[in-house]
């Protein structure tokens, strides 16, 4: 399924301030075909919410309110390893089931586009 993972600055806490501006959080919007399903996992509590239908351009938003936008799909194998960490990565990571050592929004982007 087509997905969006969406980066910005709007993360709470003292520890986003020492994270890179522009990449403090992060959260992902799938494509089911009928509708565009975001989970965000801000403040240690999942969101899962529709937020648009499934033909609105979803991506062009995100990038008019001023935030980064990777598309990418969602993976067919869920990640390997024994543990996840519990942050706005590990949830984007488990829901897109992306295989990557990322523990930072930045460090998720930069996994993310670096054959692009």
């Amino acid at each position: 399924m087509k997905a969006l993972v969406v980066f910005h600055d709007h993360g709470e806490g003292w520890l986003c301030r020492l994270l890179k501006p522009g990449f403090r959080h992060v959260y992902c919007a799938i494509n089911d075909g009928c509708y565009w399903i975001v989970t965000d996992g801000q403040a240690g509590l999942p969101e899962v919410k529709v937020a648009a239908a499934a033909d609105y351009d979803l991506a062009a938003f995100y990038r008019e309110q001023g935030f980064t936008v990777v598309e990418t799909r969602q993976g067919a194998r869920p990640p390997l390893g024994p543990f996840s960490i519990a942050n706005c990565v590990g949830m984007v990571k488990a829901v897109l089931a992306i295989r990557s050592t990322a523990v930072t929004p930045y460090g998720l982007y930069r996994h993310l586009t670096r054959w692009v």
